[in-house]
């Protein structure tokens, strides 16, 4: 069984890798805490209490206006292609 190592020499890697996962777990619980204890870090007028004026829905939507019409304060604005194939012209 050559490639293997024996009991005697895996017993140290073994003891090495187990103090490093314990280190780890140590470390990751330590930051854990410290994170956890640590208060948010507001501003001082920040009121949490406060009613929200607009829906996020509501904000992302002007600022895609907004951004729609910025882009197209450039162009000369043309009907769309679709409106114009599906609209029957009358004479």
């Amino acid at each position: 069984m050559t490639g293997q190592p024996t009991a005697s020499a895996a017993a140290p890697r073994n003891r090495f890798l187990l103090g490093l996962l314990l280190a780890t777990l140590l470390l990751s619980t330590a930051l854990n805490l410290y994170l956890l204890f640590q208060g948010p870090q507001y501003a001082p007028e920040y009121d949490l209490d406060a009613q929200l004026p607009e829906l996020v829905t509501e904000v992302e939507l002007q600022q895609a206006r907004r951004a729609l019409a910025e882009c197209q304060s450039g162009h000369p604005v043309t009907p769309d292609t679709l409106t114009t194939v599906t609209v029957p012209r009358h004479p």
